[in-house]
C-alpha cells in the first residue's frame, strides 16, 4: 500500500481548494440561473462543477484513509458527511426542483448555511456550531 500519510498536508489544501471552488462554482451557477439562465446551457459550466466535485470528493476519501478515520466511526466526520448530503440535495432544489425565484432563494440560502457548517465542523472536529 502506498504511504499517504507524507502528503497529508497537499491532500488537505487540494480538498480545501476544490471545497472554496465548488461554493464558488455553485453561487455563480445560481447567480447564473437567476440573471441569464441562458448562459447554463454552456458546456464549461455544465461539466466543471462534476469534475471539481469528483476531486473534492476523492481528497476527501484521500484524508479519510491517511487520518484512519471513518464517517460512521468518527462522530464530527459522521457530521460533517449528513451535512454535505443536506447541502447536496438543497442544491438540487436550487438549480432543479424549486420553481419559483423565492423558493430558489430561500433554497440557495439554506445550501450555504450548510456549507458553512460544514466547514465548520471540519475547522474544529466538532459538530457543535461555535
Amino acid at each position: 500500500m502506498i504511504v499517504l500519510s507524507e502528503h497529508y498536508l497537499t491532500i488537505k489544501y487540494l480538498h480545501i481548494l476544490t471545497a472554496l471552488l465548488s461554493i464558488v462554482l455553485f453561487s455563480s451557477r445560481f447567480v447564473l440561473q437567476m440573471r441569464w439562465p441562458e448562459a447554463l446551457r454552456g458546456r464549461w459550466i455544465r461539466v466543471l462543477p462534476h469534475i471539481n466535485d469528483t476531486l473534492l470528493l476523492t481528497f476527501a476519501i484521500l484524508l479519510c484513509i491517511v487520518t484512519r478515520q471513518a464517517p460512521l466511526v468518527t462522530p464530527w466526520l459522521s457530521e460533517k458527511v449528513l451535512a454535505v448530503i443536506l447541502y447536496i440535495l438543497t442544491g438540487l432544489f436550487v438549480m432543479k426542483w424549486a420553481k419559483s425565484r423565492t423558493g430558489k432563494f430561500i433554497w440557495f440560502i439554506i445550501a450555504l448555511m450548510l456549507f458553512f457548517y460544514a466547514a465548520d465542523i471540519a475547522l474544529n472536529k466538532s459538530p457543535l456550531i461555535f
